[in-house]
């Protein structure tokens, strides 16, 4: 369903004062966007859609940047922005601090299952399949490219945020390098 202009509104704002690394309150949010918190609850399933609308907003601009670097829509091109999406992802100044700051609703932000960004995510993936036919999916033992859009995000989630879940250094490049071999198993 698409969104209105003040719902639209609402969201840009929700991601102003995430770019400004400020914590997005609903009930200051409705406040300052001239709405009451009902209609906001109405419009948005809470907090963590909020937020994930935000984060997707700068999300959207980071994938704008790197596909306008390829004229041409083939594996390559994939990959490059691929591991360029995931650097920008990963370096993104305000991301960054809100994974530190609040690590636990960070994660269901990005990575869980309702999670705007994952979803959204794993369309711009399987729209990316889709242009570079990958000849081993949709069908192949019995895994759709929806399957193989999924499977590459959530590693990509794995490798991204690694800080947040074991510890470790994030890792764009080794996640881009491991979805570089599964795209070559899926090409046989």
């Amino acid at each position: 369903m698409p969104r209105s202009d003040k719902q639209s509104e609402v969201i840009r704002l929700a991601a102003r004062w995430f770019r400004e690394g400020r914590r997005v309150d609903l009930g200051r949010l409705a406040t300052a966007s001239g709405i009451g918190r009902a209609t906001l609850y109405r419009w948005f399933d809470g907090r963590e859609q909020v937020v994930g609308e935000a984060i997707w907003l700068g999300i959207a601009q980071a994938i704008a940047r790197v596909e306008a670097a390829e004229p041409v829509r083939d594996r390559e091109a994939f990959l490059r922005s691929f591991t360029r999406l995931a650097h920008e992802v990963r370096d993104y100044p305000p991301l960054a601090g809100f994974a530190a700051d609040e690590p636990e609703f960070a994660l269901r932000v990005l990575q869980s299952g309702g999670s705007v960004v994952q979803a959204r995510l794993i369309d711009w993936v399987e729209a990316w399949l889709t242009d570079i036919a990958v000849p081993r999916v949709d069908g192949a033992r019995g895994i759709a490219r929806t399957d193989l859009a999924y499977a590459i995000v959530r590693l990509a989630e794995s490798f991204l945020w690694s800080d947040m879940i074991i510890g470790t250094a994030p890792q764009p490049d080794k996640a881009a390098a491991l979805v570089e071999l599964l795209l070559d198993g899926a090409a046989g």
